[in-house]
């Protein structure tokens, strides 16, 4: 081979290599910018997918802020219309306690007012079987002063009992 040749296969081969840098930088940059595509792709549709993520759990979020209030609402309506219920139900028996000692209250006294005047009525029967025994004892008495003395005793009953 001559010089001639050997450069012409130089530039043949430096021609050759040439155009392969030239397709693998094309096929590199060809690589790059499908590759950039589709990392905008990727990076548009995770972006979307994000925002929509982001609606629906504020929709979820706001939809369970929902229930819950509802929820807290009920339960207060609950507990409002329970307590209601309890203070009712107290003031009722409450109510009743009171009829029932205004009741006790009444018999008491009615029963005290009896055994009273039951006592009163005692004591008056006493008194006069006090003064009973006394004028009985006035006339033993007088009679056996009499009996001492030989003086007829007057019989018990008579109003000429007067001291001497």
């Amino acid at each position: 081979m001559t010089t001639d040749d050997r450069v012409s296969s130089n530039d043949t081969q430096t021609s050759a290599a040439a155009r392969l840098l030239e397709l693998a930088t094309r096929n590199a940059d060809e690589l790059m910018a499908e590759a950039r595509a589709e990392a905008a792709s990727t990076l548009a549709t995770a972006r979307a997918e994000a925002a929509e993520l982001g609606r629906s759990s504020k929709a979820e979020a706001d939809q369970t802020m929902a229930a819950a209030s509802a929820e807290r609402n009920k339960l207060l309506a609950e507990a409002h219309a329970q307590t209601e219920r309890v203070n009712a139900e107290l003031e009722k028996a409450r109510t009743e306690q009171i009829a029932e000692l205004d009741r006790s209250r009444a018999t008491a006294l009615t029963e005290l007012e009896q055994r009273r005047t039951a006592l009163e009525a005692e004591i008056a029967r006493l008194q006069r079987v006090e003064q009973e025994q006394r004028e009985r004892m006035r006339g033993y008495l007088t009679e056996q002063l009499a009996q001492l003395d030989g003086i007829p005793a007057p019989r018990i009953g008579d109003s000429a009992l007067s001291p001497r």
